[in-house]
């Protein structure tokens, strides 16, 4: 199945790409998907690690890591933004 993963502000600086697409095993749930993104880029330990960053999957904040994927979902990864 395939999701995509929307970057948002210094994530998407760092990895020079504001989404990407993965194909991936779909009984995948987010914790799943989670430790399969830190195995392929150890970047993404240090996103998982910080408590401020949100994630959603399909525009509703995650609360429960064990929400199964679907193909077709979209995950967004949203650090805290500032402004002024």
């Amino acid at each position: 199945m395939k999701i995509t993963v929307k970057y948002f502000s210094w994530i998407r600086v760092k990895l020079n790409k504001y989404e990407e697409l993965f194909d991936i095993d779909d009984k995948f749930n987010f914790k799943d998907f989670k430790s399969y993104l830190i195995k392929r880029d150890n970047f993404y330990l240090e996103v998982f690690n910080d408590d401020s960053i949100k994630f959603f999957i399909n525009f509703k904040e995650i609360a429960n890591e064990d929400i199964k994927l679907f193909d077709g979902d979209e995950l967004g990864i949203l650090p805290p933004v500032t402004g002024g």
